[in-house]
């Protein structure tokens, strides 16, 4: 099992827990409460993080009844019943309670936030967030019986999510999206290739799970994809993923840096004993590393994330602007 640095571990608490307990001070701050009200909230997020759950319910149970409570602090304290909930093993009674914040009319931006992180998934930078979670929504799959669930529905994501690979503990804080990717070529050895535009920030917090469900996690918040192609992993956003090609070419090392285009092709299409043109019109520059990738997948890799097309007649590559 891999895990990130010393400053993102995970606490010794559940990492579901920690991220509600996390997410919601500014929510329990929000504005003047009773006393009693405040005391609820302490023992119910006290008594989840013990473990002692049936205590927690009967607390955040009596806040979601009590006719003069606002909102917001409603709102939170059904989240929490619901973590609560689940903890024990109820799960329709956690996802009745997910479903009223889901579906209430005072939830905004926070209250989703909170939400989401309770439902195990990670956030996108702060940015990226005030321009999504209007279009965030939520679905319930209660095609098993005994066990339905929650899930989030992103914007501008890829629908399936791989779960396979090591097991990785992350503990995120708006962190750069390039943290995870060093990560997960670390722990599975894989070219890690991020299209050019690429970027965004993650809150997530995660403890041994498979890598590949961890970069879902991270990516369909930020409205991304990723795709597997032989020893490489690809990052883009959805529509320039599209089905893996086959490559059979001998597998060779690069390391570009700030190489011209035009260059680093032909140097490709020359390790593997092929002859490139290159249309005038296409410019620009590489900076790549790749390890032991086929010298035909390579050459597919930096036309792609340039934006090119190519094809090839024998050991003739040709390579052109896209059609409009």
């Amino acid at each position: 099992m891999k895990t990130m640095p010393a400053r993102w571990l995970s606490k010794t608490l559940t990492a579901l827990a920690v991220v509600v307990a996390t997410v919601s001070v500014s929510r329990v701050s929000a504005g003047p409460q009773s006393q009693d009200l405040l005391d609820l909230m302490s023992q119910g997020k006290t008594q989840t993080d013990l473990g002692n759950y049936d205590a927690a319910i009967r607390a955040l149970d009596a806040i979601v009844a009590r006719p003069d409570v606002p909102p917001e602090f409603r709102l939170e304290a059904l989240v929490r019943l619901g973590v609560a909930r689940r903890a024990s093993l109820d799960f329709e009674g956690a996802v009745q309670a997910f479903e009223r914040v889901a579906n209430s009319r005072e939830l905004d931006a926070a209250g989703k936030a909170l939400l989401v992180q309770a439902l195990g998934e990670g956030l996108p930078g702060t940015k990226r967030w005030a321009e999504i979670w209007p279009r965030v929504s939520f679905a319930v799959d209660r095609s098993r019986v005994k066990r339905p669930t929650m899930t989030v529905v992103w914007p501008d994501a890829a629908a399936s999510r791989r779960v396979a690979g090591d097991s990785v503990t992350v503990n995120l804080q708006d962190a750069d999206l390039g943290e995870l990717y060093r990560l997960i070529a670390d722990v599975s050895g894989l070219n890690v290739v991020v299209f050019p535009g690429v970027h965004g920030k993650v809150t997530l917090e995660a403890q041994n799970e498979p890598w590949e469900l961890v970069l879902g996690l991270a990516l369909s918040p930020n409205g991304l994809a990723s795709q597997r192609e032989d020893n490489v992993l690809l990052v883009a956003p959805p529509d320039k993923i599209r089905p893996a090609r086959s490559f059979r070419g001998r597998r060779v090392d690069l390391d570009f840096r700030d190489t011209d285009l035009r260059k680093a092709l032909a140097e490709i299409a020359q390790l593997g004993g092929a002859t490139v043109t290159v249309d005038p019109a296409v410019s620009g520059g590489v900076t790549l590393r790749l390890h032991q990738v086929r010298w035909d997948h390579a050459f597919d890799i930096v036309a792609r994330v340039n934006g090119l097309e190519w094809n090839e007649e024998g050991k003739a590559l040709q390579v052109t602007l896209p059609t409009p």
